[in-house]
């Protein structure tokens, strides 16, 4: 029996081994398929056929048949460019993050107190400035196209880093971070961008796919960041930063696909304030804004004494650095492959059980890490809270798009990231008030507490 008459989709290049001659398209064919079919079905003929599906929620987009010839369709292409893209980028970014501190000392910092409290306001700048811009990009995204500000936010961003490489004081960089989160938003405008063509039977299994191209990155860019800031020096990893954002824009212009906005869209679309009226008028997204804040600030909490926590474990203090680095990367790891199994069983089923199962494990590991005894402790803890947490944005986007309608998807994914970073903002600045008012292992216990309450 023949593959193509028991699977669905299978490449027609595929399906013809009469022929001696194998092309370079059939052999790349074979290879993609089995990535294509784990990620998605072939949709549905129409998903527009009615303005809303069963559940009441706005359908989301189809993207036209794959023309003849293609081997797959242009909204998995999307997923695979998007991908590869995210991923490049995140490591661009997260190079840096290993000696940030350090290059603070090489501008002219001198105390240990000026590092720590320049390095607070080096790394919230970002987060901050992008709150603001998050909605307003996504308004022009809807607008003007979700694929050019994919490409805006990569191009801005590898330009402020090249920049980064050039300062001569604390607050040119500053002032740079500042401008960096003001034009990025990359992750929302993908998202939009990825979302507006998946079948909705599938959002939740491709959201968690891509959210590994983030988690992927963010494991390697510090691993090999402090490695080549030895060896080429601070600046010129900014750089390398710059080059690692221009070339994963190259393959967004080259391999992702996105229609023209309608015409009317650039002139009487929904603006911010039209879209917050519609965030807070629906239940779902009202409280999937709301989970997204609080579980961000959960995780957050323990970022900026980690390390230090790390060191009350009975760790030598010459390894203190390696075994926090190994500690934080099996979370990511962990993370990166529950993501996936998370989104799939949230298509299967529902995102509200998912959540629930999700928010409540990460709630228990989050507890357990409190109670740490030593290193291989909380190594066992950081596995477990890394795959949960993994389990708890696919599902929240997939929320998202199906109850967003296809014009104002991209300022609601605006608003969503807008709420993320809120978080992301609060969190690390509570986790460090907290752990001076009452000690480091209850905030491990007050982020428990929170995704706790928020299952």
């Amino acid at each position: 029996m023949k593959l193509s008459s028991v699977v669905p989709g299978f490449p027609k290049t595929c399906r013809t081994p009469r022929s001696r001659s194998i092309s370079k398209r059939t052999v790349l064919a074979c290879i993609l398929f089995p990535l294509a079919w784990e990620t998605a079905a072939l949709p549905p003929k129409n998903l527009m056929t009615q303005a809303r599906d069963s559940r009441g929620a706005w359908a989301t987009p189809a993207h036209p048949e794959p023309v003849e010839g293609m081997l797959v369709p242009i909204w998995q292409r999307n997923i695979y460019a998007i991908w590869s893209a995210q991923f490049l980028a995140m490591i661009g970014l997260t190079l840096v993050a290993p000696f940030l501190p350090l290059y603070l000392r090489f501008l002219g910092v001198g105390s240990v107190e000026d590092v720590e409290r320049w390095s607070g306001v080096v790394f919230a700048a970002p987060f901050a400035v992008q709150t603001l811009a998050a909605p307003l990009w996504g308004v022009a995204g809807d607008r003007y196209g979700r694929k050019l500000m994919v490409l805006r936010a990569m191009a801005g961003i590898g330009t402020t880093s090249m920049l980064s490489a050039f300062v001569r004081n604390v607050g040119q960089l500053v002032f740079l971070r500042a401008v960096q989160g003001g034009v990025s938003g990359f992750v929302a405008a993908s998202n939009a961008l990825v979302t507006a063509s998946i079948p909705p039977d599938r959002m939740g299994a491709a959201l968690g796919v891509l959210q590994t191209s983030l988690t992927a990155g963010g494991i390697i860019g510090p691993l090999i960041g402090g490695a080549l800031a030895d060896l080429v020096g601070y600046r010129n990893v900014f750089l390398i930063t710059g080059v690692a954002c221009y070339a994963a824009a190259v393959i967004v212009l080259r391999g992702a696909h996105e229609d023209a906005p309608p015409a009317h869209a650039r002139t009487g679309g929904p603006g911010v304030l039209s879209n917050l009226g519609a965030f807070f008028r629906t239940p779902a997204l009202r409280t999937t804004g709301l989970l997204l804040c609080t579980t961000q600030i959960a995780i957050m909490s323990v970022e900026p004494i980690f390390v230090v926590y790390v060191s009350t474990l009975h760790v030598p203090p010459d390894r203190v650095a390696t075994v926090a680095g190994v500690l934080f990367s099996i979370a990511g790891v962990t993370s990166m492959l529950g993501a996936p199994l998370w989104g799939r069983t949230a298509d299967r089923a529902g995102g509200q059980q998912v959540l629930a199962l999700t928010l409540g494990g990460a709630a228990l590991a989050y507890a357990a890490q409190a109670g740490a005894r030593g290193p291989w402790d909380l190594f066992a803890f950081r596995a477990a809270s890394g795959f949960f947490t993994g389990g708890l944005l696919p599902p929240l986007y997939a929320i998202v798009a199906r109850s967003t309608p296809p014009e104002r998807l991209g300022g609601i994914m605006g608003l969503t990231s807008s709420a993320i970073m809120l978080g992301s903002v609060i969190g690390p600045l509570a986790g460090g008030l907290l752990s001076a008012a009452v000690g480091i292992r209850f905030v491990f216990l007050a982020a428990a507490a929170v995704l706790g309450i928020s299952a």
